[in-house]
């Protein structure tokens, strides 16, 4: 009888979000809290998304949008992170 060798391979990933130009701290609706935001730009790279997929995330709700008082579309950081945790399982 032949002997079966079995490996296993468990990895980790960890996203970190920085303060970017033109995004910072604001209030979620969804999330009824102050979260850090980055622009729809910023999160296409944490998510390695295009921007037509990251407005797809934004219309079924996954990724929360936050509208600045200048009309400019910045993206909740606690539901990108969600997205990025999310993002193994083919989440475009």
């Amino acid at each position: 009888m032949a002997n079966r060798t079995t490996i296993e391979i468990y990895t980790r990933q960890k996203t970190l979000l920085h303060p970017l130009f033109g995004a910072g701290p604001a209030f979620c609706q969804q999330c009824q809290a102050e979260v850090t935001t980055l622009t729809p730009e910023s999160a296409a790279g944490v998510l390695h998304l295009t921007g037509c997929a990251i407005s797809s995330l934004i219309a079924s709700g996954r990724l929360h949008a936050i509208t600045t008082p200048a009309n400019s579309l910045l993206i909740c950081g606690a539901s990108l992170l969600i997205a990025a945790g999310n993002n193994e399982n083919n989440l475009d």
